[in-house]
Order: structure tokens, then C-alpha cells, then sequence
């Protein structure tokens, strides 16, 4: 009893600082370790996905980032029980030191090896089909910007339609309907999916200062002129909307209410993929309906504008809701349109290594800062894609 009390004594008489330190070293040494531990003891469900990406133009790949991150984090493994690696798990297009380049598709496939291929495959995942222009990859700014590589082709819509005929998920993104991809394709990918694309695409840009935003691109500001004229009079944040040869700009605060397009989620699925009921989207984007499929809309794009934003969007028939993901719901065909540059975000990639980070999500990302996309990954991307893959494999296993 007298060890007890001298213990308590002791313990009580040290200055208060070295017990509160003691505790915040075992708290930041010891819950990160069982956190570590858990995400490597924890069930490793196995998918074989084909992912395409003919979108990469340095060593980065932040095309592929945030997938990667989903892949690792839910430690989802392919049929040979390894971890995808996605610097070279893709079909698509692969950067080299020095300017080079090499490509990896299904060009030289044939019908038997394109049905082989999707034999042993799960999920198909077209992350991105934009391509590389020579401008984005060590090109001679001073030469005309010509396409390196990029598109959905011939080929590219074969595999497609044999996961169709296959009935096996495939997932797709932005970019899948966008030139470089070719009008035929287009069209066949179109009917196939029950997705049309209005031509419409978009991008929230923090600053549409021409002078001062080295991100809004020079062609933007040439069409624009084209158009209306020499006059830029845009300064304050805003979106930039392009059809063809056609432009419009949406300016805080002279047209728009809220800065970014908002993503908002329907109730009654925001439980089933865990999704916050909005969330501000700052990237590329496309504008796409479903009039003569029942596909189901997940989530849907809201531009808010005010009276002047509302006259120049319907002057253009350019809606203020659309869909942001399109879910085919009948079970015979099942596939996802997410209609934006959803896998693009900036992310710290060893974060995938803890069980349960995110709940700690606010601390990676600024929600004051629109374009912080991180804010998108953390509260949208993870849950929504996490949800679709652990669905499959469960779905598969059982």
C-alpha cells in the first residue's frame, strides 16, 4: 500500500507539461502504428480492373491518382494477389525520359484476344481519353499544338461492348465523349450507354483575370474574343463553358451566386455511398443528359446563377442542373457516368496506408479555398468510389 501511495505521490508532484507531453508522443507515435496495422491486417478483396488513361503527360500521373489511392487504401489486389501499381497497371499512354513516349492499347488486339481479355477482367474503368497534345509534352511551343496521342477508338469500343455483352461494370469519365475520340465512336458510345453529350464542357477557374492567372488558358481567352470582341471585361472568379467554337463565361458575383459548380446528392443515396448532401466541384466537367434510358441520377451539377447568369444559359439552352453521375440501374448493362475529371485531384498518396484516415479528412485540405480539390477527393471521390468497388467485389464473392 505504501508502493501504491509513493507511486501516486511521485506521479502527481511531476510537472504537468512532462505528463501532457508523454501522452501527445504516445497519441502521435502509437495511433498512427495501430492505424498502420490495421489497413495491413485487414481483408484484401480481389477485382481485376482494366483501367484506361491516354492522359499522362510527366512521371506524376495525377491522372491515376486518386484511384491509385482507393486501390491501396481498400487494399484491393488483382487475380494474382498483387497490389496494382498504377505508374504501369493501365492501358493508355506512357511517358519516357527525354520526350519519348510509349503506347500501350488495344490496337493490335483481335476479337479472340479482346474476349480473352474481358474473360478475366471485372470492371472496366475509362479514366481519361483527352490525350496528350505535343504543346502539353516537351513540344515547341513555337510549332503548332498537334495531338501525340489521345481518343477512343475502333478498338477501345470493342473491349467496351464485350464488357457489355459480358453484363460486367464499367466505369467512365469526362473526356469520354470529347474530341479527340471521333464523332462515330462518340455516337456508338452514346447509344450504347444512354448518355448524351450536349457538346457542352466546363471548368471553374479561381481567377478569369487574363493577366493575372497563369491556369486560364490562352485558347480561352482567343475564342472569347473571337466571339464578342477585343474587350475582356472578366476579372473575379468564375466558369468557363466551351462548345466548339462556342464560349461562355460565368463571373461571380455579375452571373453566378455561388463561385463553383456545386455537386448535390439526392437523400436517398446519400447513405448508400456515403456523400455529403453538396459539395463544391472546381474542375472539368461536361454537360450530359439520359432522355431515353432510365439511367438514375446519382448526383447532379447545380451552376447557381443569378437573373443575368439564368438569361445567358438558357440563351445557349445550357441547363443549371445536369447530372454528375449516372447510374444504370436495371442490372442487365451496369455502368457509371461520372461527368467530370473526378480522378484528377492533388493528393498525399502514403495517407492510403492508415485504416480510418478519413475521419481525420479536414486536416488535408483547406475548405476555404474553392479550388482546393482535395476537399472534392476527401468528401466525394473516396466514398463514391470505395462504395461502387467494395460492392463489386462483394458482389462477385458471393
Amino acid at each position: 500500500m505504501a508502493l501504491s501511495t509513493e507511486k501516486i505521490l511521485r506521479f502527481i508532484s511531476r510537472p504537468l507539461e512532462v505528463v501532457v507531453l508523454r501522452y501527445i508522443f504516445f497519441i502521435a507515435i502509437g495511433v498512427p502504428v495501430v492505424m498502420y496495422l490495421c489497413w495491413l491486417f485487414s481483408a484484401r478483396p480481389a477485382l481485376e480492373i482494366i483501367i484506361v488513361n491516354k492522359t499522362r503527360t510527366d512521371h506524376a500521373n495525377m491522372e491515376l491518382s486518386s484511384l491509385d489511392w482507393v486501390l491501396t487504401h481498400e487494399r484491393i489486389m488483382n487475380q494474382t494477389q498483387q497490389f496494382y501499381d498504377l505508374d504501369s497497371n493501365y492501358y493508355g499512354f506512357f511517358p519516357r525520359l527525354g520526350g519519348d513516349f510509349v503506347i500501350r492499347d488495344f490496337s493490335d488486339y483481335d476479337e479472340t484476344q479482346i474476349e480473352n481479355l474481358v474473360n478475366r477482367a471485372d470492371i472496366l474503368y475509362l479514366v481519361d481519353a483527352y490525350g496528350v497534345y505535343s504543346h502539353d509534352y516537351h513540344g515547341d511551343l513555337d510549332k503548332p499544338n498537334h495531338l501525340l496521342y489521345g481518343g477512343l477508338n475502333g478498338s477501345d469500343l470493342k473491349v467496351l461492348q464485350e464488357f457489355r455483352a459480358q453484363n460486367k461494370l464499367i466505369l467512365s469519365e469526362f473526356s469520354l465523349f470529347v474530341p479527340p475520340t471521333q464523332r462515330t465512336v462518340r455516337d456508338s458510345l452514346q447509344s450504347i450507354l444512354g448518355v448524351e453529350w450536349s457538346g457542352w464542357a466546363g471548368r471553374y477557374f479561381v481567377s478569369l483575370d487574363s493577366t493575372a492567372h497563369l491556369d486560364l488558358p490562352d485558347w480561352v481567352i482567343s475564342l472569347y474574343h473571337e466571339k464578342y470582341g477585343p474587350e475582356w471585361p472578366f476579372f473575379d472568379s468564375g466558369i468557363v463553358l466551351v462548345k466548339g467554337n462556342d464560349i461562355v463565361i460565368l463571373e461571380y458575383g455579375t452571373h453566378l451566386l455561388q463561385e463553383s459548380p456545386v455537386i448535390e446528392t439526392q437523400p436517398a443515396l446519400m447513405d448508400e455511398y456515403g456523400l455529403p448532401a453538396s459539395v463544391q466541384y472546381p474542375f472539368w466537367f461536361d454537360i450530359v443528359s439520359s432522355p431515353e434510358r432510365d439511367n438514375q441520377i446519382v448526383s447532379l451539377f447545380h451552376l447557381y446563377v443569378n437573373d443575368h447568369g439564368d438569361s445567358l444559359l438558357s440563351s445557349h439552352n445550357i441547363p443549371q442542373r445536369f447530372p454528375a453521375v449516372l447510374k444504370e440501374i436495371s442490372g442487365q448493362y451496369p455502368f457509371y457516368y461520372f461527368a467530370g475529371d473526378f480522378t484528377d485531384n492533388p493528393i498525399i498518396p502514403w495517407t492510403a496506408y492508415f485504416k480510418g484516415i478519413e475521419r481525420f479528412h479536414k486536416f488535408f485540405y483547406n475548405k476555404n479555398i474553392v479550388e482546393d480539390r482535395r476537399q472534392f477527393f476527401w468528401r466525394y471521390y473516396r466514398p463514391l468510389i470505395s462504395t461502387i468497388l467494395k460492392n463489386e467485389a462483394s458482389r462477385l464473392d458471393s
